[in-house]
């Protein structure tokens, strides 16, 4: 079985040209006729090895034709397996004729072959013919020189024959390759020798004619048998080179169209078009000629044999105009095979240079586009056929939908950065942009940058109560609500379900990005409206501001994401990030059993700040604030060890400990005469405790104090994470005589609805309305309008965090109740408190009541 490799890149013989490739390939031909002389002289008049039965040399000639003619093309990327058959009738001659006919068979069965049958060029017939003299008289020289004197059936005649065939084919390789690096005009001889060397042993064709000719010495009637034989062979192998080009070409479109899919650009579009179809259709051009609305070729992308893309816009040409109106003006697509006919296509062929061609329309968004056109089929013996001009049909078809898609770059780039639902950008948006803002930060060009997560609270259960297609419209409501309250400020982020996130570069100002994380919640304030039915919705906002809390996006996310968590769990509403979030934070778990030790040996203490009326300046009650001095870490913070306990189940112990401390305070100011209620803040989970109302009242009680003297805060973020056990709860402690007091408000829901259902006697407006009062006219409308809804509902207003008296004027002004802050008293002991209300009574700046 004779292999040889046929570079798609490198035209054929039959177009080298005259100058010095022609004399070379001319000297080639001498060479292998030189080697057919030298080789062939001593052996041409050696006799038959088997005598019987005999075979005439035009029978060696008429099976050397049949092998030529029925060659295999297998097709790998851009190199053609050609595979043929010529061992059988080589190794037939070698036994049973001479070696004279066995020459004149091969030489006349070639030059038959090569003029009538493939109608080649007059040097390839002549290169082919030296050729064949030449390997034929190399394989009759070994197999006599290895087989002197043996039978006919001795194996040392199968390994001639092997070695015959071996030879020829490597001497063949090596003529090919030289031919090859002649018109590529560098003679690499190592890699001619390795081509020779690494040619397969013919071993299928020698040995299926060795079986013939021990076929024949047994029986001449075995030849029908090996006729039926040999044309099952063949049948085997036109199946699998069909099978093997049918996968070959599939597993090519498949990787044309993740080109043409990868490639957005009209240009690498079509690069990769031509080079695919170029490859799929074993071409050497490729060509799209593109057309304008009315039918005017405008411009033309080749890629040639050399593999260079061209791009022209010259003026078309009188055939390559035919070949565009044949195509696009209702004929179709155009197969143009080298046995054509037709007067126009011989032209068009003749004018281009090449012998066949398949020319298809080309489809963009806007209908046809341009024509498709391949030309040049390698190799001399097939010819474009009509299977070729629906594989390029094919080919077309994916690149019109490249094309299309390549309109569609925008929109996709669009959608792969937005929520299709809401239309927000989405987390992959927010990842760049956020990773854009730090690096501004990292480059020292903004102070910061800072992000926001809001996750929406009661979500799942307008899904399951009301359906997905209102959940759907309640999600882009809260995104048109959300965008609207952040405006210019920062960039709104659809996260995924019911998260929400919100970019705010160039900005370190924690104050300013918490009053947009405010902005946001009120936002959400208002019902939503779902065909007909109002919806009540919440959220829970998390912040982490850049540098101080990460610097990379990732960390900055999750510390945002931390800090959403807790406003969650603690019902605060809005909360920003702090170390003591982290639950892999050392000192976090260390916290845990350091504060347990201290709930038990009584180092948890509880601090008082006044409250006092506007009008007067009476101090009428205290905060409870708890306060923890540990022994190595000195004080710690409140914010840092309350979350603590409410994670580790320390909170109810907490509590307790906190309302004995107070009431026992309130007790002994009673006993000294001053008549002062305290205000003691109770935790979310704590209004989850069934036994809470036993416990105020036990200890109401055991202290003595009556029950409107004790106020307990609560956030409406805390009655809303379990509204209907929360509300019953309140009633319960309203039932004591507690007082009831809304804390933060301002921060979480603040809406009339939400007041009206909780049994409280008073509201505390959140200390980041006060701070900057003074400063902030958008703050001076919210406090007023949160003063003029407590004096409408018979509640008493509180304003926290007045820290100077143009503050205190402000608020006098607007009619608020009481004030606490720094103004009038820092926190203290509550030992303290006593003396420190003694001065305010001696200048009568207190009128405190008797008891």
């Amino acid at each position: 079985m004779r292999t040889e490799t046929r570079r798609a890149t490198a035209p054929t013989l039959a177009r080298l040209k005259n100058g010095g490739r022609g004399l070379r390939v001319l000297a080639i031909i001498a060479a292998l006729l030189a080697v057919a002389v030298v080789v062939g002289l001593p052996i041409s008049t050696t006799g038959v090895l088997l005598p019987k039965p005999a075979l005439p040399w035009w029978a060696i000639m008429l099976a050397f034709a049949a092998t030529d003619m029925f060659v295999f093309n297998l097709q790998v990327r851009r190199e053609t397996q050609a595979i043929a058959f010529t061992e059988i009738p080589l190794v037939l001659g070698l036994f049973l004729t001479s070696p004279l006919a066995v020459l004149a068979g091969r030489v006349v069965a070639s030059a038959v072959v090569m003029v009538a049958y493939r109608r080649s060029p007059p040097l390839k017939i002549a290169f082919n013919l030296a050729l064949a003299t030449a390997e034929t008289s190399v394989a009759v020289a070994v197999f006599h020189a290895l087989s002197a004197g043996a039978h006919a059936a001795d194996p040392i005649t199968w390994v001639a024959s092997y070695a015959a065939a071996l030879t020829a084919d490597a001497l063949g390789a090596f003529a090919i390759g030289s031919v090859i690096a002649v018109y590529e005009g560098a003679m690499r001889l190592p890699q001619i020798l390795r081509d020779a060397v690494s040619q397969q042993v013919p071993a299928m064709g020698v040995t299926v004619a060795l079986l013939a000719v021990l076929g024949l010495t047994v029986s001449p009637a075995s030849v029908w048998l090996l006729v039926g034989f040999g044309a099952m062979l063949l049948g085997a192998f036109r199946t699998y080179g069909s099978l093997a080009e049918r996968h070959l070409n599939l597993e090519r479109l498949y990787r044309f169209s993740q080109a043409v899919s990868s490639a957005p650009e009209i240009d690498q579009v079509m690069g990769s078009v031509l080079a695919e179809a170029r490859e799929l259709l074993r071409s050497e051009r490729a060509t799209a000629m593109f057309v304008a609305s009315e039918g005017e070729l405008i411009a033309r992308i080749a890629l040639g044999a050399s593999g260079q893309l061209t791009r022209s816009e010259d003026p078309p040409d009188d055939l390559d105009a035919w070949l565009v109106g044949q195509v696009i003006g209702g004929r179709g697509p155009q197969l143009m095979p080298r046995n054509a006919r037709d007067g126009a296509v011989r032209r068009w062929l003749d004018a281009k240079g090449v012998r066949d061609a398949v020319a298809v329309p080309l489809s963009g968004g806007a209908g046809i586009v341009g024509v498709l056109v391949v030309a040049e089929r390698l190799g001399d013996v097939r010819t474009f056929e009509q299977d070729d001009v629906l594989m390029l049909e094919t080919v077309a078809n994916h690149a019109g939908v490249a094309l299309r898609n390549g309109e569609l770059v925008g929109r996709l780039r669009y959608d792969a950065l937005h929520d299709a639902l809401t239309g927000l950008p989405n987390r992959t948006h927010l990842q760049r942009g956020l990773a854009a803002a730090l690096d501004e930060v990292a480059a020292g060009r903004t102070p910061g940058a800072a992000v926001m997560i809001l996750d929406l609270d009661e979500f799942k259960e307008v899904n399951d109560t009301l359906g997905h297609q209102h959940g759907d419209q309640l999600l882009v409501e809260v995104g048109a609500r959300l965008t609207s309250a952040v405006g210019q400020a920062g960039t709104v982020v659809r996260l995924g379900g019911d998260e929400f996130a919100v970019l705010v570069p160039a900005t370190g100002d924690e104050n300013r990005v918490l009053q947009i994380g405010r902005r946001m919640l009120r936002a959400l304030e208002q019902p939503i409206s779902l065909d007909g039915l109002e919806v009540e919705i919440g959220a829970s906002v998390g912040v982490a501001i850049a540098p101080g809390h990460a610097t990379d996006a990732t960390a900055l996310l999750k510390r945002a994401d931390l800090a959403m968590y807790d406003a969650k769990t603690s019902s605060r509403g809005l909360r920003l990030y702090e170390p003591e979030l982290d639950i892999s934070n050392p000192r976090r778990l260390t916290l845990v059993s350091e504060l347990r030790t201290a709930l038990q040996d009584g180092t948890i203490q509880v601090h008082v700040q006044p409250q006092a009326t506007l009008r007067t300046g009476e101090v009428v009650g205290v905060e409870a604030l708890v306060r923890w001095e540990h022994p190595e870490l000195g004080w710690v913070s409140p914010e840092e060890f309350i979350p603590v306990a409410e994670r580790s189940g320390l909170i109810g112990p907490l509590t307790t400990r906190v309302l004995d401390l107070s009431l026992a305070a309130c007790a002994r100011w009673r006993a000294a005469g001053l008549d002062l209620g305290i205000a003691v803040n109770l935790s979310t989970r704590s209004l989850h405790d069934a036994d809470l109302v036993d416990e105020v009242d036990r200890m109401l009680r055991r202290h003595g104090v009556p029950a409107d003297r004790l106020t307990l805060e609560v956030t409406e973020g805390s009655v809303m994470a379990d509204p209907t056990r929360a509300i019953a709860l309140l009633h319960k402690l309203r039932d004591l005589g507690v007082r009831l007091s809304v804390d933060d408000f301002g921060t979480g829901y603040s809406s009339l609805s939400y007041l009206q259902r909780l049994p409280v006697q008073e509201v505390k407006i959140d200390r980041s309305f006060i701070a900057a009062l003074s400063q902030e006219r958008e703050n001076v409308a919210i406090v007023r309008a949160i003063v003029d809804l407590g004096r409408h509902l018979g509640l008493e207003v509180v304003a926290e965090g007045v820290e100077d008296a143009a503050t205190w004027d402000l608020l006098t002004s607007m009619n608020c109740d009481l004030v606490q802050g720094w103004h009038l008293a820092r926190p203290m002991p509550t030992d303290a408190l006593e003396p420190w209300l003694t001065p305010r009574q001696s200048t009568g700046r207190s009128g405190l009541r008797a008891v």
